[in-house]
């Protein structure tokens, strides 16, 4: 019998844990692409693209080396649980990229490509932490 996970923690095998990291690649590769764009609601969308690539790798980080991700309406919980999972610099990408999440995903406002490149080079780092952690 597996244990009990709360309501915030899902539990992933191997295979999700796979699939959690094919999604991060591949977010991060669409958005490397929308940031080749002229224009900045193609930047906006690689930001929001690279946010969900960070969310995507910090998931498989957790679920190879916790057995669980974090399902829960605050992101710190995410954030602290890939602490344990990893390190606080591994830890800092994540917390950089959910800090921006509502303002990508929901905001009005358009970023400059400077701004999305930098939430980029976040998901690209923590891309390939979870590459190496797993």
């Amino acid at each position: 019998m597996s244990p009990r996970m709360s309501s915030r923690r899902h539990p992933m095998d191997a295979s999700a844990v796979g699939i959690r990291m094919k999604d991060a690649q591949t977010r991060l590769d669409s958005a490397e692409l929308q940031l080749a764009g002229d224009s900045p609601h193609e930047w906006k969308h690689a930001a929001e693209i690279a946010v969900s690539a960070g969310i995507a790798a910090s998931d498989a980080v957790c679920g190879h080396v916790l057995g669980y991700k974090i399902a829960a309406d605050s992101h710190r919980d995410a954030v602290t649980a890939l602490r344990e999972a990893a390190t606080s610099s591994v830890a800092k990408h994540l917390e950089v990229l959910v800090a921006a999440k509502s303002t990508q995903s929901y905001g009005d406002r358009l970023p400059t490509r400077s701004e999305a490149e930098r939430l980029i080079l976040h998901a690209r780092r923590l891309v390939e932490a979870a590459a190496t952690i797993l």
